[in-house]
């Protein structure tokens, strides 16, 4: 009896030392890896079966975003994006992964530093994924790899972490990594690869810098923490305001309301992308609406020498000849306007 209840005593804490690590077993409370499996299971599954659930609206509802979303200033929906599913086979692969490494690492670091790695992991693989190629990415697989490469530090001294990131288990995730690039790039299905190794090396480097900063005084043991806070908060701020993203300008331009403001977002989204004919569409009108013909013409006339059979703009081109009374510049795109429109 004494044994036994040794035995479990030891098995219900949460660290595991090299003497008792034989005989651990995972019995211990996880709040944080519940309230995780609660909140994503909740989201998901009520998403999934909504009909509809892969448009913006729906997904929006759910908490989802995405640029324009980031852009008013919601950037809490960084974390949601990672929890919410709207496929079954993603919710129920990613959720059995949660199960198997959420509990072990809560109870291998505890739950309040769990806490905070999980939320700032929540916040560097959602800013991995927007601020690069995979923008409103969602699913859990972000988090996963971070659960996954912390553990995969922790196997050499704890058989806990040894038991859930075996063998298989690191052969399929380490695979998964290289394969992931090529499923995508073949268009079979669009993976968040950039994600995954955001969420990887978020795991790695926490494991590391904990193990070499654990000696450090207390002001020394948050410098990491400090620059980590600073990187995070800049990759935010240009989340927020994107200033080398012209969709971002052309978002300004086409909701504001202040012509001044107008014209130099639709300029700088020309400058960053010469070839976006609805924002040179839209300076032009700007430019007709205050009796800047030249300015129209020149930008429409861009348009039409890439789009000949651009039915709008030719129509756009004959409305600003009659308005400088020009009948022979008239007749010639009145003629190129129902040219294009018997081609559509």
């Amino acid at each position: 009896m004494g044994e036994g209840s040794g035995r479990s005593a030891q098995s219900a804490s949460p660290r595991c030392s090299s003497k008792t690590e034989p005989s651990f077993t995972f019995q211990v409370d996880a709040p944080v890896s519940s309230v995780l499996f609660i909140a994503s299971s909740v989201l998901s599954l009520t998403l999934i079966f909504t009909a509809r659930n892969s448009t913006i609206g729906v997904l929006a509802a759910f908490g989802w975003g995405d640029g324009p979303l980031f852009w008013q200033g919601e950037l809490w929906r960084l974390w949601i994006n990672s929890l919410l599913h709207n496929n079954i086979f993603h919710y129920l692969f990613n959720i059995y992964w949660v199960l198997r490494f959420s509990p072990v690492l809560e109870a291998l670091i505890g739950s309040r530093r769990y806490l905070v790695l999980l939320v700032t992991a929540g916040w560097v693989v959602g800013m991995a994924g927007n601020l690069t190629w995979e923008v409103g990415g969602i699913g859990l697989s972000g988090l996963v790899y971070f659960m996954f490469g912390y553990l995969d530090r922790l196997r050499p001294a704890h058989k806990a972490a040894r038991r859930v990131c075996d063998g298989p288990t690191r052969v399929l995730f380490y695979s998964w990594l290289a394969i992931g690039p090529l499923i995508t790039l073949a268009g079979l299905v669009a993976i968040g690869n950039v994600v995954h190794l955001a969420g990887l090396l978020f795991g790695l480097i926490a494991f590391e810098v904990h193990r070499r900063t654990r000696s450090w005084s207390r002001p020394g043991r948050m410098l990491p923490a400090g620059v980590l806070l600073a990187t995070l908060l800049m990759c935010g701020v240009y989340l927020y305001r994107p200033v080398l993203n012209p969709d971002w300008h052309y978002w300004k331009a086409y909701t504001s309301e202040d012509v001044v403001v107008q014209l130099a977002h639709y300029q700088k989204v020309l400058e960053l992308a010469p070839d976006n004919n609805p924002a040179r569409y839209n300076l032009g009108l700007l430019h007709f609406e205050q009796g800047n013909f030249g300015g129209a013409e020149e930008n429409w006339l861009q348009i039409a020498a890439r789009e000949p059979e651009n039915a709008e703009i030719c129509r756009a081109l004959f409305s600003l000849y009659a308005r400088k009374g020009d009948a022979a510049a008239m007749e010639t795109w009145a003629r190129r306007f129902e040219s294009a429109r018997q081609a559509l």
